[in-house]
């Protein structure tokens, strides 16, 4: 460096003087009074700011944001699955920007008074002092406005890496109203978060939804028990299959009924035919012998006659006409003693025909059975009408029930949908009260206890070093600005001549 000053100097034909420390102890001395002037005024300057200025404590809390609760959806739906996935860095950011929303900032500003510090700094004094004898005293809203503005500057809200903890740090003059304020902010956001993430007024909807559902349901359930007592039909599904069971039934008992009569009816003609080709009687006995009645009875009847042909033919002919009448009368008694002797009596013994009796027993049951059968027929088709008829009615019937049954059961299960909804809303809501949330306080703000920054011995030693810098930089730069010639060397490399002799300021 010196070889280069040297040929700089020798290229301009100038004199190069270097810099040693009895120049620089010289410049001190001469600049003595700036310097101590300085330092002094620097160093007052410093101590009465440490005193004056309050100390800024910083409070310090941390905030865990996660998925251990599922909100419930607000849907139709019985139950909606979630998914409980991790946190993105955009959600995380997302709370961070929630946490130092406005509103939230603003109420913790009124809340705790930062508009209107009740135990403000000297130099605030001061200064709302100055402003209100000036005339310049802000408004309430224009305090409010500008304290948020030095909250915003104060707070900071930062998500630590690599984690769901956001870290939230606030500086004050005030260690307690540093804690107070942290954690009026932790409320506000707990709040907020609980606001945000689930629909407001979700518990109030489904009560009024249920209750809606539940008076629905009241009115299907009358309309049913007044179709029932109009109908006197309890189950007109059930009973209509029971009603076409038995129409079933009806119909082949009917249809088997018809049949035994026309089974009767043709047995009963065979039965007719039967009864009239068999004989009521028949003979189980045949006996013959001689009837001694008539032979005693035509012997003296031919003894008389033939004594009174003898007495005739003692008075008349042969021809004569009253000899033939009696001999006429002879040869008849002879011929009947004759056919008398040669027939003989006939006795026969004739007893009923069982047949004829069976069939004749068979036919009295046949038309008995035929007349049961036909009356039996006949009300069972009157029967069978009005069972079709009530079939009819209960299958009209059975759509207007269905139609109530299923209105009775959709309101039923939107009442219970949404009752079930209710619920759900309702711990919610509790959980919402009691600060159950997918985000904890997971390091509440404690009074912190030092200042924030340095210590005020470490701070008097910065103190003293910047007033000695200060007051050096001051005494040089009034060195550097002074045009006078200070020394002798200045004279001669200035006029670039020998100097004879130079005489002191002071005259020594």
């Amino acid at each position: 460096m010196e070889d280069l000053l040297f040929r700089e100097a020798n290229e301009k034909s100038l004199p190069v003087n270097s810099i040693s420390i009895r120049d620089l102890l010289a410049i001190v001395f001469r600049r003595r009074r700036v310097i101590l002037l300085s330092f002094i005024g620097v160093l007052a300057g410093a101590i009465l700011a440490i005193c004056l200025l309050p100390s800024s404590y910083e409070a310090q809390m941390k905030i865990l944001v996660d998925r251990e609760r599922i909100n419930p959806v607000v849907s139709t739906e019985a139950s909606v699955v979630q998914t409980n996935r991790d946190l993105t860095l955009d959600e995380v950011t997302s709370e961070v920007e929630l946490f130092q929303s406005r509103d939230s900032l603003e109420k913790a500003v009124v809340d705790c008074g930062l508009f209107d510090p009740k135990n403000p700094g000297v130099l605030t004094r001061i200064k709302l002092r100055l402003m209100g004898a000036l005339g310049l005293a802000a408004d309430k809203d224009t305090r409010i406005f500008k304290a948020v503005l030095a909250l915003e500057k104060n707070l900071h809200v930062i998500p630590v890496n690599g984690s769901d903890l956001i870290k939230v740090t606030y500086e004050s003059h005030s260690p307690t109203l540093a804690a107070q304020v942290l954690r009026q902010l932790g409320d506000l956001y707990l709040t907020k978060h609980s606001l945000v993430h689930r629909p407001t007024g979700t518990s109030e909807f489904f009560r009024q939804q249920a209750e809606e559902y539940r008076k629905q349901l009241m009115a299907a359930q009358t309309q049913l028990v007044s179709f029932d007592h109009e109908t006197g039909v309890v189950s007109a599904d059930f009973e209509k299959q029971v009603s076409l069971q038995k129409v079933n039934e009806f119909d082949i008992l009917l249809q088997q009924t018809r049949a035994a009569i026309a089974e009767t009816k043709e047995r009963l003609q065979t039965l007719q035919s039967q009864e009239s080709s068999l004989p009521s009687r028949v003979t189980t006995q045949v006996r013959k012998s001689d009837n001694p009645q008539l032979m005693a009875n035509l012997k003296p009847i031919l003894l008389n006659l033939e004594l009174r042909r003898t007495e005739l033919m003692t008075k008349y002919d042969p021809t004569y006409p009253l000899v033939k009448e009696v001999d006429g009368q002879i040869a008849q008694t002879v011929a009947e003693i004759a056919d008398a002797d040669k027939e003989g009596v006939r006795e026969e013994t004739t007893d009923q025909d069982p047949t004829h009796a069976w069939v004749r027993t068979e036919l009295l049951k046949a038309r008995a059975d035929l007349v049961g059968l036909e009356a039996r027929a006949s009300v069972m088709s009157g029967a069978l009408r009005r069972m079709q008829t009530r079939l009819l009615n209960l299958d009209k019937d059975s759509v207007v029930q269905q139609d109530l049954l299923r209105a009775a059961k959709a309101s039923e299960e939107s009442y219970l949908l949404y009752h079930r909804k209710r619920e759900e809303a309702r711990i919610a809501d509790a959980l919402d009260q009691r600060k159950i949330v997918n985000a904890a306080i997971a390091e509440t703000a404690t009074v912190p206890l030092v200042p924030d920054g340095l210590p005020t011995g470490v701070k008097l030693i910065l103190s003293l070093v910047v007033a000695l810098l200060v007051s050096l930089g001051a005494g040089f730069l009034s060195e550097h600005l002074d045009s006078s010639f200070r020394t002798p060397g200045e004279i001669k490399e200035y006029l670039d001549m020998p100097l004879l002799a130079a005489i002191p300021k002071n005259g020594h």
